[in-house]
């Protein structure tokens, strides 16, 4: 009981002193100037001590009112600060929520709030230490310009705040690295609710893909263009002259006749390999999901390949273990991928040789081999091979279309497998697709 009593006068007196302890230097002269006009006879001592204690009671309830005020503005603020924070906290809950990489930086271009695709796509080679924001794990302070290096997009940044636009702003960045990358950025102001300006939110959209269809289209379009033109105008030539001296000479009819159809082949592959390349570079980014038994893919195209060697007077083997190898892949790619580099082997083979076709497998990887003992490729030529149109042989009727092995390129990114060539001149060459296993 005197513990209770003891702590209500401490808080009591606790109370007066913060009241009293301010005011003090005006009591303290109010005092010495009553007990000096009760010298001079001005007051009584009683009218002194009553005047003291009403305008001390006046002076206490000023400074009360006063403290009222300034608890009324201080609950003000803390009110605010808190609509703030719940208003911030939204935002952010909404810039989580869009799909798009999102950043939403202030007028000083330093970064406030991102969403998890833009993390994942800018912000994860950024180390965690001690100078990172616990919450959103960047560093405090750090600028637009740290993270995306575009001089277009901070030179529209700038001309967006300086004309104050409240309509969307669109620019198309393209960001370097190892594989160069565009967006479509959209700029909106958003309102900063502690202060009286704005910040800006930057929402990204990836378009690298939709203008490497467009870039793919154009070459298309551009190399069918090209490729086929000699062959068109080679069976256009013969159909001419066919058409005009056809009747007069059978043996020279025959053989016009014959250059017709080799050309119409020709032109036939060249067709039937862009679109193959075209396909191929289409879907490389999209990762084949199906299982796939690779001793299957090549008992399915072994036949066909072996009379072509036969055709050839080649000797085709096959070296491998009766057992399933299996990969994560694309069988139809797979296939052509397979025909593609045992077709060269046979077709750039001398007569009288061998070509030896092997699958096997070590502890992470499954290789397919194709081994030739055929002339060899110069090694000038060798790292040059899998791009479109490059032939070894400069004469184009006898060489193919040279777009093979750039479809088996394309093939081996898709699976994220490794394409190895080795060749010398006079012993042979070896073509191998090293896939990962399942």
């Amino acid at each position: 009981m005197n513990k209770k009593i003891e702590s209500t006068d401490y808080q009591i007196g606790s109370v007066l002193r913060e009241i009293i302890r301010p005011n003090i230097p005006i009591i303290f002269l109010l005092v010495v100037l009553c007990f000096a006009f009760f010298l001079l006879g001005v007051f009584t001592f009683f009218a002194a001590i009553f005047f003291i204690v009403i305008f001390t009671v006046f002076l206490l309830a000023m400074s009360n009112d006063e403290r009222k005020s300034l608890e009324f503005y201080k609950n003000q603020e803390d009110s605010k600060s808190k609509d703030t924070h719940e208003d911030f906290n939204k935002l952010k809950t909404i810039v989580e929520a869009i799909k798009e990489p999102t950043i939403l930086i202030n007028e000083n271009d330093v970064i406030l709030i991102f969403n998890q695709s833009a993390e994942k796509i800018f912000f994860s080679s950024i180390a965690t230490d001690s100078f990172l924001n616990s919450e959103d794990k960047i560093p405090i302070g750090l600028r637009i310009q740290s993270i995306i290096r575009s001089t277009l997009l901070l030179e529209t940044l700038n001309l967006y705040k300086d004309n104050q636009k409240d309509n969307i702003e669109k620019i198309e960045i393209t960001l370097p690295g190892e594989i160069d990358r565009s967006y479509e950025v959209d700029i909106s102001r958003v309102p900063n609710f502690s202060k009286d300006e704005f910040n800006y939110l930057l929402i990204f959209r990836e378009t690298t893909e939709v203008k490497k269809i467009l870039t793919l289209r154009s070459e298309f379009i551009a190399n069918a263009s090209h490729e086929l033109k000699t062959p068109i105008s080679i069976i256009k030539g013969i159909a001419e002259t066919l058409e005009k001296y056809g009747d007069e000479d059978k043996e020279t009819f025959k053989d016009f006749l014959k250059k017709l159809i080799d050309e119409s082949n020709r032109a036939q592959l060249l067709i039937e390999d862009l679109l193959s390349l075209n396909q191929a570079e289409m879907r490389q980014h999209i990762l084949p999901e199906k299982e796939v038994n690779l001793m299957k893919v090549l008992d399915n195209i072994f036949v066909g390949l072996n009379e072509l060697a036969k055709k050839n007077k080649i000797k085709l083997s096959k070296e491998l273990e009766k057992k399933e190898y299996l990969i994560q892949g694309d069988e139809n790619d797979i296939r052509i991928a397979f025909v593609n580099l045992i077709e060269n082997a046979v077709k750039y083979n001398n007569t009288g040789q061998s070509v030896n076709i092997k699958i096997f497998e070590n502890d992470l990887k499954i290789i397919f081999e194709v081994k030739d003992d055929g002339p060899g490729i110069h090694e000038d030529h060798i790292s040059r091979l899998t791009e479109r149109f490059y032939r070894v042989n400069s004469d184009i009727r006898s060489s193919g279309t040279g777009l093979g092995l750039s479809i088996v390129k394309n093939i081996v990114s898709r699976h994220k497998a490794q394409l190895e060539i080795e060749s010398k001149l006079g012993i042979g060459s070896s073509f191998s697709i090293i896939f990962n296993k399942i």
